[in-house]
């Protein structure tokens, strides 16, 4: 057996002992008295996509750079930029747009990666504050032992700690090795064997010196949840081997939702998005890798059926697609382009008013005011930021986002249904 995985195990297996939270009872909910949960998945290109490349086509502008392969094309009542080389980005909004809302013009405000990343997350930078996912989960489905999957991309847990976020020790039980490899049922044997008589030892031998207190009531509750856990695996079964890639990784999260463990999770949409140089051929590539991950999530979520009630789990999940920041207007000597503040989001499923895009920049590619109800651009508008975005999605989620937000954010609304 490998060491390295070994260790790994035993250390994920002790993080445990450090929540509060408990196993559900088969597809038991409980989502703030609602019998229908609603699940939020979270896709992130980390790196800073360019929003013209598919999002929003600036074609024929003289102060914006825009893909001369790129073909303006309508899917219902989304323009987009067509390339043959990204076909996914097609067929996915061919099949899905009328289940999608692109979001355009959001001002992230910066360029960093980190502050960007953390103020799309959590509408704030350098502040200790829980993401959307987070806060969902503490706040809906807080009494799961996974409220919220993070297994892959960008993950703030805040001042709410690891009792609501599921976070590596979580996932190392589950994943053994990430979210790539699972463990052979070899060494899945021997290491649960060990471990067992490990723990039963050491617990034996400290019921033997009396020593019963606070710790090792934790120590023996960190055990039975490291049981716990193993039965959600085998439970999970093979849609939660060898991932591979966003789309592997958002089946076995849809997977989650279904069966009770889990109501929020993050994934990671990979790809080459920090595109210095050459960033036709690499947004390119990123976003047909991207769309291809996101047709399979969102087919797996649209042939299944609701937990309860009519309907798909599409319809009672939102799936929101967002970068840190987007990229210039204009390609720089290596042909590539750097970091912009102006970026797009996709929201695609459940309480999404699908089949629109909303939000908008100017010639020179900044972000217009608009009517926050209509999306449209408006004088008296307002610029949609990372707040606003989050205010909505924790009002779709049934939370009261003033008690998260500052009372001057208004919510973005443009992109829901029945608002």
């Amino acid at each position: 057996m490998d060491r390295r995985h070994f260790l790994k195990h035993l250390a994920a297996m002790s993080a445990t002992s450090l929540l509060s939270v408990h196993i559900p009872r088969w597809c038991a909910w409980a989502q703030a008295g609602e019998s229908r949960p609603h699940f939020f998945m979270f896709v992130f290109a980390s790196g800073g996509w360019d929003p013209t490349m598919v999002f929003e086509p600036k074609v024929g502008l003289p102060n914006i750079d825009v893909d001369p392969d790129g073909v303006v094309t309508q899917a219902g009542g989304i323009t987009y930029l067509h390339n043959v080389d990204r076909p996914w980005v097609k067929t996915f909004l061919d099949e899905f747009g009328s289940r999608t809302c692109v979001i355009n013009g959001l001002n992230t405000q910066t360029v960093s990666h980190d502050v960007g990343t953390e103020i799309m997350l959590t509408g704030d930078a350098g502040a200790p504050s829980p993401d959307w996912p987070t806060l969902i989960s503490s706040n809906t489905g807080a009494d799961l032992l996974l409220p919220h999957m993070a297994l892959s991309g960008p993950s703030f847990s805040g001042t709410l700690g690891a009792g609501t976020s599921s976070g590596t020790g979580f996932l190392s039980l589950l994943l053994f090795e990430g979210s790539y490899f699972a463990a052979s049922a070899t060494a899945e044997t021997v290491i649960d064997a060990y471990t067992t008589r490990h723990f039963e030892s050491t617990l034996a031998h400290l019921r033997g010196e009396g020593r019963t207190g606070r710790r090792f009531e934790e120590l023996e509750s960190g055990f039975r949840r490291w049981k716990e856990l193993k039965d959600i695996k085998n439970d999970l079964g093979s849609d939660f081997e060898n991932l591979d890639g966003l789309g592997d990784e958002g089946v076995a999260l849809a997977a989650a939702f279904e069966r009770g463990y889990a109501i929020t999770g993050t994934l990671e949409a990979r790809g080459n998005w920090d595109s210095h140089s050459n960033n036709y051929p690499a947004q390119n590539q990123a976003f047909d890798d991207t769309f291809s991950g996101l047709h399979q999530i969102v087919t797996r979520l649209a042939s299944r059926p609701a937990t309860s009630g009519p309907g798909t789990l599409l319809d009672q999940t939102t799936v929101v697609v967002m970068s840190e920041f987007g990229r210039t207007p204009k390609l720089n000597d290596a042909q590539g382009k750097d970091h912009w503040p102006i970026t797009s989001v996709m929201a695609v499923g459940g309480g999404v008013a699908g089949n629109k895009a909303v939000g908008a920049t100017d010639e020179f590619q900044n972000s217009q005011l608009v009517d926050f109800a209509t999306g449209q651009v408006s004088a008296g508008g307002l610029e949609i930021t990372a707040q606003s975005l989050g205010a909505s999605l924790l009002a779709l989620a049934g939370l009261d986002y003033t008690q998260f937000l500052p009372a001057s954010v208004q919510p973005f609304t443009a992109f829901r249904t029945g608002v």
